[in-house]
């Protein structure tokens, strides 16, 4: 995919617009770097022809010094755009990497199930960073380095005009030949920047699971698919940097040309008397000035076929919409809520069915178990229900109201989804349990912890709610981290609860422990239990198994209990650990 133009003009603008003043200087500090590089050169022209003359040396001291103290004012030029350059740089990536995390966040689970963690952090973090020198001096030098051969062309035509000819066409050829050989390289970048995210997120997933691989034997096979991704991503490197190195091979060819036409036109003037010695140094020196411009456009040039990869990277992933839309209404609700399915479809592929055909009704302040083997949508049903995904077909209503008309926003605040898989995060225990939520007052945390039994391990803890947790849960049994996920929904206190066999990690006794807990957490709201053990489906009112995708069956638990023929009753006889394993 080709970068356009208008591409890098609306990147730009979108977030340099914030930083107009430091532009400015910028753009005034640029301008007076070059003023001082093409004054210089007039002064070791002037100190020359002084010397040639044998005039006094008092001219010759006033030149140096002139020389000296020009060159130290560039250096504090040089000093202070690189300064303001590098401020601007890092405050539009990183505003670049907000948005782009934002966007990643708000793309529904379809799309971060097809993407790995670590691919979407190369692109986070890899295309990002490879913008940084773009945005911070990239453009500005390319402009610099144009605007300083304009300069230095000038200069030469008035010096001679056959002079600046001469190297005008040197310039114009020059250009032109980087100008045709610079779009060459951007697709092999491209491709380059796409192995390199695939690349880290196998890295990032094989990190993950090192447990998993270590116990079961796959370290040799992990090793074998890591060669694998260096076999196929070293050709594919090897072209993208032949690609740019053609770039500098042109460049070559260009200066030699270059050197050939100063040669040429200055030895010619001064043989004819047209030009002084310190004019033909001018002539080479300000050849060399232009070879530093043009080297450097090259370099400039190689970043931008990096930049123009990442755009066009950036590009595709701020492209990618969201399949879950805005909801309209809010979702205002002061206590329980009633919850209606309707026709239910959905599939995760097309023609492959997981839900059909499923409709319920539960009413406010009731409990609904959920039963079915491995496989028959339990937990799909839970993840529509908070809209993770949207249904193939029909309808859900909450609380009367379409779900895809309620703001995601209002109905994440108003529902708590607990599943076995509890996310710790690299943070104070504080953190962990408000999700950094800060409204959130230490002794209602606390309270929260002790309806849970968990009062005992916050007493052990070396700095109470400020001690921190690293991701992994490191010093945290599985049942303590479930312990703490209860306590995230205590402290939020929801409409509607789902639980996805939330404590299947807890021992019978730890359990027991919070039964009380659960009894309070549940009894102002409305609840979905996805059941483990029976001792959990005991407080449903409702019923309900599926079977591949269908309600196979749906009723109140007491009814169902005493039909002898219903699929629930024969449940409980048989023992819903060994019927639904």
């Amino acid at each position: 995919m080709k970068v356009s133009i208008k591409e890098y003009i609306l990147l730009l603008k979108k977030y340099l617009r914030p930083y107009k003043k430091k532009l400015i200087i910028l753009a005034a500090l640029m301008t007076g770097s070059i003023v001082l590089q093409l004054i210089n050169p007039q002064i070791v022209r002037f100190f020359i022809d002084e010397a040639a003359k044998g005039d006094s040396a008092k001219h010759l001291i006033s030149a140096a010094l002139a020389f000296i103290g020009i060159s130290l004012i560039k250096q504090l030029v040089v000093v202070a755009s690189t300064y303001v350059s590098q401020d601007v740089g890092w405050s539009s990536t990183n505003a670049l990497r907000e948005d782009l995390l934002e966007h990643c966040i708000s793309l529904d689970m379809s799309f971060h199930k097809s993407h790995l963690p670590g691919e979407l952090q190369e692109r986070l973090d890899g295309d990002v960073s490879s913008l940084f020198s773009f945005f911070s001096r990239l453009l500005f030098n390319l402009i610099n380095n144009f605007a300083l051969i304009l300069g230095i062309i000038t200069l030469l035509f008035i010096e001679d005009w056959r002079v600046g000819l001469g190297l005008s066409m040197f310039c114009i050829i020059g250009t032109t030949i980087l100008y045709k050989v610079q779009p060459i390289a951007v697709k092999s970048w491209s491709s380059s920047r796409e192995m390199s995210a695939n690349f880290f997120g196998f890295i990032g997933e094989q990190i993950s699971s090192t447990e998993d691989i270590r116990s079961s034997g796959a370290f040799h096979n992990t090793m074998h698919r890591f060669y694998e991704f260096l076999r196929r991503w070293y050709p594919i490197r090897r072209k993208s940097g032949t690609m740019g190195y053609l770039v500098w091979i042109t460049i070559i060819i260009v200066f030699a040309f270059g050197n050939i036409v100063a040669f040429g036109i200055g030895g010619y003037l001064w043989l004819k008397g047209a030009i002084t010695i310190g004019t033909v140094y001018l002539i080479f020196y300000y050849t060399e000035l232009l070879n530093r411009p043009i080297e450097q456009i090259r370099h400039q040039l190689q970043e931008l076929q990096v930049a123009g990869a990442s755009v066009t990277r950036i590009k595709e992933l701020f492209d990618m919409k969201p399949t879950i839309k805005e909801g309209e209404v809010p979702l205002k609700c002061m206590g329980p809520v009633s919850i209606k399915i309707e026709n239910l479809h959905f599939e995760y592929e097309i023609n492959v069915p997981v839900l059909k055909d499923i409709s319920i009704e539960l009413e406010p302040g009731k409990i609904l178990g959920v039963l079915g083997r491995t496989g028959s949508g339990k937990t799909t049903l839970a993840r529509l229900l908070v809209r993770l995904f949207e249904p193939t077909n029909g309808e859900i209503y909450i609380d009367g109201k379409l779900l895809s008309s309620i703001q995601l926003k209002s109905l994440r605040e108003h529902v708590a989804y607990v599943t076995q898989d509890v996310q710790l995060f690299n943070a104070t225990v504080r953190e962990n349990l408000t999700l950094f939520n800060h409204n959130i007052g230490d002794e209602v945390i606390i309270n929260a912890i002790k309806d849970v039994g968990l009062d005992t391990w916050l007493d052990n803890l070396p700095d109470g709610l400020d001690t921190m947790i690293d991701c992994s849960g490191g010093g945290l049994s599985a049942g303590e981290a479930q312990l703490l996920a209860f306590v995230r929904v205590f402290l939020r206190n929801p409409a509607f609860i789902i639980l996805d066999e939330a404590s299947s990690r807890l021992d019978p006794i730890t359990e027991k422990l919070i039964e009380k807990a659960i009894d309070k957490l549940l009894k102002n709201t409305t609840c979905m239990i996805i059941a483990h053990r029976i001792s959990t489906v005991e407080r449903a009112d409702y019923i309900l198994v599926l079977e591949d995708g269908c309600v196979a069956e749906f009723g109140n638990r007491i009814e169902l209990m005493s039909d002898k023929n219903s699929k629930f009753s024969k449940l409980l006889r048989m023992g819903i650990e060994e019927v639904l394993a």
